[in-house]
Parts: C-alpha cells; sequence; structure tokens
C-alpha cells in the first residue's frame, strides 16, 4: 500500500535570478571584503584572497555535491556553515603550505633560513583565529547575495489546504 508522499514544509533555497549576475557578485563580496580590511597591506590583501578562493571552492564543491545528492539547503545557516567549514579545512592546512612555501623562497633566496614543522604548528592558532571570522563574514554576505529562500514555502502549503486541518486553534 503506497502512501503520499510526505510534502516539504521548508523548500530548499534557490539562486537569486540571474545567477549569472547574482552569484559573482556574492563571490566577489565574499572573497573581496578582506582587500578594504587589508588596504594598507599587499601581503596579507594576498594572502586572504588566496585563501578565500581556497574556501570558496571547497564550500561550492560541497554544497554542489549536496544538491546533487538531494539534500539541497534549505536555509542560508546551511551555505555558511558550509563555507565555515572549508574555512576550518583551509585554516588547519594552511600553516603547512605557506612553511613550505617560506621554505622554498628562503633557499632560492639562499638566505639560510629553514621553516620546521614545529613553527607551522605554532601558527595553527593564529590561522584559526583570523581565518574563521573572516569565512564566516564571507559565508554571510555571499549566502545572502547569491541564495534566496524558495517561492514555495510552508504558507503555500497552508494555502492550498495541504494541512489544513491539522492546524490547532489556541486552547
Amino acid at each position: 500500500m503506497a502512501q503520499a508522499p510526505i510534502p516539504q514544509r521548508i523548500a530548499p533555497l534557490s539562486w537569486r535570478k540571474p545567477a549569472f549576475l547574482w552569484t559573482p557578485l556574492g563571490l566577489a563580496l565574499g572573497i573581496g571584503w578582506p582587500l578594504a580590511l587589508f588596504y594598507d597591506d599587499v601581503a596579507p590583501q594576498r594572502l586572504a584572497l588566496t585563501g578565500l578562493f581556497i574556501v570558496f571552492a571547497i564550500a561550492l564543491v560541497s554544497l554542489g555535491a549536496s544538491w546533487v545528492l538531494g539534500r539541497a539547503p534549505k536555509a542560508r545557516r546551511v551555505v555558511v556553515s558550509h563555507v565555515v567549514t572549508a574555512g576550518l579545512i583551509t585554516a588547519l592546512i594552511s600553516p603547512f603550505v605557506l612553511t613550505q612555501l617560506l621554505e622554498n623562497v628562503a633557499s632560492a633566496e639562499n638566505s639560510g633560513a629553514h621553516f620546521t614543522f614545529d613553527m607551522a604548528m605554532a601558527m595553527m592558532p593564529l590561522a584559526l583565529v583570523l581565518g574563521l571570522p573572516i569565512a564566516l563574514v564571507s559565508g554571510v554576505l555571499f549566502a545572502w547575495t547569491a541564495l534566496k529562500p524558495s517561492a514555495t514555502g510552508a504558507s503555500d502549503l497552508l494555502d492550498d489546504g495541504v494541512f489544513r486541518g491539522d492546524v490547532q486553534p489556541f486552547r
């Protein structure tokens, strides 16, 4: 005996239309705002820009995978959590990548400086303290700019009379 499917009370988010305009604008706001934060120093600008490119690449891949698996985000907080999780991964990996990069630069300049694993571990709290708030603000900017609640929501279901019998009056 097949039962009727359970209706969705909360509709998934959808891309703001036209997507070719709002998605790049959301990415530009999410990735570009630290440039204004570090407007005097080019090195932190480049580091934040590179880090946020990596964060959004990971976040958009995980969001795409959740959409493909049929678990589209229903709230902006889910999108922000994808961005913050990607920021956490990037912040935890960044000291090791940065250490390797600095060691390559030092060996190219023949300065004799060596960067060790302990130095990378000492940089990890700093990367987390700086990276996670930046990822949070970037995720919020992106989610509010590029995505919107779908037009079919719980109010539409109530207007159709699907759940009218389930509504209990106040007693």
